[in-house]
């Protein structure tokens, strides 16, 4: 309990704290009971995790928004102008191009990222999951001795 209190940060070392708050009750009381407790942290675990997933789908819209935005721009030089100068469609192009380029070079690095910190909670909540687990069998195989 001692060490439990001294590692909050620890989203097991929570739950097995409930664990030993429930020491006493029945088993399907002491499995409801981790269970919150592992409810409870997962918030903290997963808190930008959606964050992390909206801007990983926004970036490429917006580079998207900026290609037919530069698309636009070459059209309309070219209903105003005609195709005589070409310098003047390169340049609405090139700028659709660019933040084609740009929205992709955000969201790229993004989703790596959420995926890394999504595996890393995937991996956290087994952990929690199974010291809950031990924690129950070591429990029950302890009132059975005791018995």
């Amino acid at each position: 309990r001692e060490l439990c209190e001294k590692n909050r940060r620890i989203p097991a070392c929570n739950v097995l704290k409930t664990g030993l708050d429930y020491y006493e009750a029945a088993r399907d009381v002491l499995e409801n009971a981790l269970e919150e407790a592992l409810l409870k942290e997962l918030p903290r675990l997963e808190r930008f995790l959606s964050t992390l997933s909206v801007l990983a789908a926004v970036a490429p819209l917006l580079g998207l928004l900026g290609t037919v935005t530069g698309m636009i721009h070459t059209f309309q030089g070219i209903t105003v102008f005609g195709t005589s100068d070409p310098r003047m469609m390169s340049g609405g192009i090139s700028e659709a191009l660019i933040t084609t380029q740009l929205g992709l070079a955000v969201a790229i690095p993004i989703m790596i990222t959420h995926h890394f910190f999504d595996r890393r909670v995937e991996k956290i909540v087994g952990d929690m999951e199974e010291k809950g687990t031990s924690f129950i069998t070591l429990i029950l195989r302890r009132k059975r001795q005791e018995s």
